[in-house]
């Protein structure tokens, strides 16, 4: 299976206790896990470990928190909590349109 995720792109979970959580990528393992965030429960000093199976990508990616984690920077949890609900109203929004 081709992994086409990328750091900084919104997910949301399929299966798993977690079901129906957006995320963030923070880290591409290898082709079959990611690392997770969401800046609530897996916080950055403790991201979630997910089988990319389990994962719905959306087309949103934050190219901002993607540049800041590949310098090593550090971002904090309420930029990551923002940034999550700006991408869920956008996909909120698209799915209204339709």
């Amino acid at each position: 299976m081709k992994n086409d995720l990328k750091v900084g792109q919104l997910v949301c979970s399929k299966r798993g206790r977690d079901r129906g959580k957006f995320y963030l990528v923070i880290e591409v393992i290898d082709d079959s896990f990611v690392y997770l965030v969401d800046g609530d429960k897996r916080r950055m000093e403790n991201p979630k470990r997910k089988n990319v199976k389990h994962l719905q990508a959306f087309p949103l990616v934050s190219e901002e928190l993607a540049a800041k984690w590949e310098a090593g920077q550090r971002v904090g949890d309420s930029e990551i909590r923002r940034v999550i609900a700006s991408f869920q109203r956008q996909v909120a929004g698209n799915q209204d349109a339709q």
